[in-house]
């Protein structure tokens, strides 16, 4: 022990003799003794804001500062896609997710803590104590202090932004058949995701980051956007916003109108609705209180982007001003101002500070036009929107990857499937069919093709639009004119429904008609309601508002004040009870315009070679418009289909003076002339039969060998045989045959038995057999055995169950004769028609 303390010693001695290592100790000496906060953040990038960044040059890695004073203090996190790729459920300038969040220090560590706020209580109620029983805190993230001074705590953020903590970029996991089949990412890669852009402002901050995913062995291709799949590019803006310190009240939702919502329950009131649901709103404030009419404080400005082309951009910026007329109707003058971003601006349109329409073409394109907004959870206050808006829906590119003439069962347009990501706007799909079906009787070039253009561009503003300020969509609002008056343009002044945000039919004239307008080009009857509601400056005196709001409201029984949204809509087979509320339709008697619908479309057929194939050029227009007018045909018969069963809901509240009740079903003539239109334009056994001279033309522009693995000719069976289902899918639905029971306690006069009789009829008495009506009743038969439930367990009810068997008894009866005098097609279908009850029910 004693050498080897003289050792040390000597060796302390010899080095404290070396002027190398004298110096080295010395340095470190001093490097220690100078660990200040300045010293850390010296010389690396510096971002100040309401938090503050700094970046070392060399490594990238990251460093923020908090003050002290923003501890325990809500702060609103919200995230956004930069740039995305659909087959990884991102795309640009997709809203991501909004929560708040709070910095909370535990003993060396700063947590971020997020936790619901929608849980309201009194806290005069002692049951207020007890507020945070059963709730859960999620801790986001815990962060080492790196450095503490002066109130200012510093931290190494790289792991916090280069991982998922704060946000999950990646998709969620999915499970099924299905799974195996979609596109995966794989698992985020934070050595090769790196920080692109920040920005700081007193009151808010962004950081973008390029997460950058790796999958070595990926078992799915992805899109054509996959540059390559074994690495995947996603880059997410997050913002960190302050929360606004004003004077802004909250207005509280309403069942009668339809605003975007923050949802609360007031956990100690005694209400048999105990909501206190807050309304998505611009803080628009007068400037001269006493005014009937003022311009605002500050204006909602939007700012239409530079890459928006230069043709549309008056049109556009005329078309978000109209708004200002339901403005004026709730006090405000020129509540809406719009600009142009200059080529050289230095602002992104990304920024939350600047609301910006904005175009991209994209390869795969989740929607023609989505307008999210940014609102403060806590009070409904409006920070931020942009409007995103698909170039290609203006446009006639093909976006669908199956088409009705190669067995596509649907598409991805309006009334269909577009909405499975969430309530993404799918107004652009509908907008494309439209434009498509219209051009195919009108010449771009001529007066009628530029009013279409113009009106069509002049709608999907006006809707996008009416999303971020926080109008939701109104599918009930088609109602407003009769099928008649629908087209006469003195009468509608490019007003075609109570509300631009609702998804009808572009709305071309039949025959014998002069063409009104296509599209709405001015906010409606509803709009101007639901503006007056929800911006009308509010009173000082509760009860005085209370009052004012409750006048307003009471006017929504109005015919011009109808509302329906997604969340009532029958775009989807058995889903919802009121016919009205649905897409696609257009008048007050929607069966009458569907079948003037069908009828043109019926006879566009004959002459769609001559107005589509163009000497020198493939079929390529023919094939689109056809499947086009197809699906607009099909729409327009799902249409027909949902007065059948159908109920009339109305939300207006309770009063001596209502003629109506909340539910009643739809008229039985109304129902018996849906079920007659189908008979005639659905299930006739010469359905459409004006498109057989297409079916030779019909073929898809070849392009590699992109359609290798499917044949392509087109399946004209498939074809009808898929709209007739999509009918069937309805009418036949375990919820519609019990609505059609119900209701019979309730005043529907169109009993199951009769509908059921008369839906037999319209398929098996539909004109001479054909290879198509064989499709049909074959079909049919199939679905009754179902319901019947003999061989297989049934979802139906009992009633539903007796209604088909009587109706499969009467169609064996008329198939199992002696068929004498039938030739061979029609006593072979007979014969298996018969069979296939026999072994069902007669076995």
């Amino acid at each position: 022990m004693k050498l080897t303390t003289l050792s040390l010693a000597l060796m302390l001695s010899i080095g404290a003799s070396s002027p190398a290592l004298a110096a080295d100790a010395k340095k470190s000496k001093s490097d220690k003794k100078d660990t200040s906060l300045a010293s850390m953040i010296k010389e690396k990038e510096e971002t100040k804001g309401l938090f503050n960044f700094y970046q070392d040059k060399k490594s990238g890695e990251m460093l923020m500062v908090l003050n002290d004073d923003q501890l325990d203090t809500p702060i609103l996190h919200f995230a956004h896609t930069v740039d995305g790729l659909l087959d990884a459920g991102h795309f640009r300038g997709g809203y991501r997710g909004v929560k708040i969040i709070e910095f909370r220090r535990y003993f060396n560590r700063i947590d971020i803590i997020t936790k619901t706020p929608r849980f309201l209580f009194d806290e005069n109620n002692p049951i207020s104590r007890a507020k945070d029983a059963n709730i859960s805190e999620a801790v986001l993230a815990s962060l080492p202090i790196k450095k503490e001074e002066d109130g200012k705590i510093l931290l190494n953020v790289n792991k916090l932004f280069l991982g998922e903590s704060l946000h999950r970029v990646s998709p969620w996991p999915s499970s099924g058949k299905a799974a195996a089949k979609r596109f995966s990412v794989g698992k985020l890669d934070s050595k090769k995701s790196r920080f692109l852009d920040k920005r700081a402002f007193d009151d808010n901050v962004d950081l973008v980051i390029d997460y950058v995913f790796s999958n070595p062995n990926p078992r799915v291709g992805g899109s054509r956007a996959v540059s390559d799949p074994r690495s995947t590019s996603v880059k997410v803006q997050h913002s960190f916003v302050k929360l606004p310190e004003s004077d802004f009240k909250p207005r509280y939702d309403d069942a009668r109108v339809g605003y975007f919502t923050h949802q609360y329950d007031e956990m100690t009131s005694t209400k048999w609705a105990p909501y206190k649901d807050v309304i998505k709103r611009w803080n628009l404030v007068k400037k001269d209180p006493s005014a009937e009419l003022s311009e605002p404080v500050e204006p909602i400005v939007w700012w239409i982007e530079n890459t928006t082309p230069l043709e549309w951009r008056d049109t556009i910026k005329e078309a978000v001003l109209s708004w200002n007329s339901s403005f004026e109707k709730a006090g405000f003058k020129n509540a809406i101002v719009v600009k142009i971003q200059p080529d050289d601006a230095e602002w992104s349109a990304g920024d939350i500070n600047y609301n910006v329409l904005r175009w991209t073409s994209s390869p795969n394109p989740p929607f023609g036009g989505y307008g999210p907004s940014l609102a403060n959870p806590l009070t409904g206050e409006m920070l931020g929107a942009d409007i995103m808006l698909e170039y290609v829906f203006m446009k006639n590119r093909w976006i669908y990857d199956s088409l009705y003439s190669q067995g596509a069962a649907s598409l991805s347009v309006a009334g269909h499937d577009v909405e499975k990501e969430g309530l993404h706007c799918s107004s652009g799909h509908l907008l494309q069919q439209s434009m498509i079906m219209a051009n195919t009787i009108t010449d771009t070039n001529s007066v009628e093709g530029k009013q279409l253009l113009d009106e069509g561009l002049r709608w999907l503003i006006l809707h996008e639009v009416g999303h971020t300020l926080g109008l939701n969509h109104n599918m009930k609002a088609s109602i407003l004119w009769n099928e008649k008056d629908i087209h006469d343009i003195n009468k509608t002044q490019g007003i075609l429904a109570g509300s631009v945000m609702d998804y009808t039919a572009v709305n071309v004239a039949p025959k014998g008609m002069s063409q009104g307008n296509f599209f709405q080009t001015k906010p409606g009857p509803y709009d101007d309601w639901a503006i007056e509601f929800g911006y009308t400056t509010a009173l000082e005196d509760e009860a005085a508002e209370a009052k004012r709001l409750a006048a307003i409201l009471n006017r929504s029984s109005e015919h011009g004040h109808a509302f329906g949204n997604d969340a009532d809509d029958m775009r989807r087979p058995g889903s919802h009870i009121d016919p009205r509320v649905m897409i696609g339709d257009m008048s007050s008697d929607p069966v009458a315009y569907a079948s003037q619908r069908m009828e043109l479309i019926d006879g566009m057929f004959s002459n769609l070679k001559n107005k589509t194939l163009k000497e020198g050029a493939s079929y390529q227009p023919l094939l689109i418009s056809a499947n086009s007018l197809f699906g607009q045909y099909r729409t327009q018969a799902g249409i027909v289909s949902r007065q059948i069963g159908g109920v009339y809901v109305e939300r207006d509240f309770h009063s001596k003076d209502n003629k109506h009740t909340p539910y009643t079903p739809v008229p039985k003539a109304t129902q018996k002339a849906a079920m007659n239109t189908l008979a005639k334009q659905v299930f006739n056994s010469d359905v459409l039969e004006s498109m057989a001279p297409l079916y030779n033309y019909m073929q898809l522009q070849r392009r590699g060998f992109n359609h290798g693995g499917r044949n392509e000719d087109p399946r004209a069976h498939d074809m009808i045989i898929g709209m007739q289902r999509n009918v069937l899918a309805h009418l036949m639905h375990p919820n519609v045959l019990k609505r059609i029971s119900d209701t019979s306690l309730y005043g529907n006069e169109y009993s199951l038995t009769e509908v059921m009789t008369d839906l037999t009829a319209a398929i098996f008495n539909s004109g001479k057999l054909t290879t198509v009506s064989q499709n049909i009743q074959t079909d049919y038969v199939k679905r009754l055995i179902a319901i019947v439930g003999v061989s297989k367990p049934s979802r139906y009810d009992n009633l539903a169950r007796a209604a088909a068997l009587g109706q499969l008894n009467a169609i064996y009866d008329n198939a199992s004769g002696f068929g004498f005098g039938q030739d061979a097609v029609t006593k072979d279908h007979n014969a298996y028609i018969a069979l296939l009850i026999k072994n069902a029910i007669h076995s």
